[in-house]
């Protein structure tokens, strides 16, 4: 008989893991705060007085062969491409640290030093996958989408060809939908089933993705309960946080509203808003690692609980 975990104890052990220990949660929002927030901040602010300013050197009916506007755009372009290039990088390597971490919170418990943060190996291999399931998804997500589209125009040309072009219209959306939704439901039990993917290539120190659907064997409704469980926890916490920001901006508003409009440019903004973003940085980060740790440290106990008796000793 194939192993089982329990959904609802798997969903809250990102929770207890931040009641356990903490600390470490506190040291990994350093490192969100320092490997993710500030360099997408450094690699963003570069970009802004100079997208500003050929916004504004736009002419109201633009002239197709304006060289110099040409030339600008494209400078643009190349600076966007750079930053996006950055972006890709910081938003990879600082999350995976600490997921890495979380995970050894949870399968190697004694390796606490250093609360629980490495760089090797594991978190190599870790990033790599990451960026095959980044990109893949985001190839899935559209080709998902495909069936459901030419499902809808058939549907559309055949009632046109019928003479009633109006329900062929409404035939035509209803399918397409249809289509479009399995097809994304179809995209998450792939996902699903693909969810130890990361685990198992922390514990094994390699590269490991397919190796994850025959683990996640028979478990794909346990897994979709720990999804809608941690989705639940979250909006809780997302409307909590949500009425928080709103006081904090009906409080800072009004000053910000005074001053901001006299600003120039990113230093003279900068300026002004330095003392909110020192508070509000460090307060994003630790709301970014919670929620972060809360979403990975449950695939960590899902695999803690499936992975074979061989493994178990290895991971040990």
């Amino acid at each position: 008989m194939g192993k089982k975990f329990s959904a609802a104890s798997a969903a809250v052990s990102g929770w207890a893991l931040i009641g356990r220990r903490p600390l470490s949660v506190a040291a990994w929002s350093a490192v969100i705060l320092l490997g993710l927030f500030l360099p997408a901040l450094l690699l963003f602010l570069p970009v802004i007085d100079p997208f500003v300013e050929m916004i504004r050197a736009m002419p109201q009916t633009p002239d197709a062969q304006d060289p110099e506007m040409t030339a600008r755009i494209m400078a643009m372009q190349g600076q966007l491409s750079l930053m996006n290039i950055g972006m890709m990088a910081v938003q990879v390597v600082a999350p995976t640290i600490v997921m890495a971490a979380a995970f050894r919170a949870v399968l190697r418990p004694e390796e606490g030093r250093k609360f629980f943060l490495r760089v090797g190996a594991a978190e190599g291999w870790m990033m790599l996958v990451s960026l095959v399931l980044t990109f893949g998804g985001n190839i899935a997500i559209f080709a998902a989408m495909i069936p459901g589209v030419l499902l809808g125009l058939i549907g559309f040309v055949v009632m046109a060809i019928g003479g009633d072009t109006e329900a062929g219209a409404v035939v035509g959306v209803v399918v397409g939908l249809i289509g479009v939704i399995v097809g994304e439901i179809a995209l998450l039990w792939a996902f699903l089933r693909l969810s130890m993917a990361l685990p198992m290539t922390f514990a094994e120190r390699r590269f490991m993705l397919f190796e994850s659907w025959a683990l996640t064997k028979g478990q794909s409704l346990r897994l979709v309960g720990m999804l809608l469980l941690v989705g639940l926890t979250l909006l809780v916490v997302q409307i909590v946080l949500g009425v928080v920001a709103v006081v904090a901006m009906a409080l800072v508003a009004p000053g910000l509203a005074k001053t901001l409009p006299a600003a120039r440019s990113v230093a003279e903004v900068l300026r002004l808003i330095w003392p909110i973003l020192a508070v509000a940085l460090p307060l994003a980060a630790i709301v970014q690692t919670v929620v972060l740790t809360v979403c990975v440290t449950p695939l960590a106990s899902v695999y803690r609980s499936l992975k074979p008796a061989d493994e178990a000793e290895a991971a040990a």
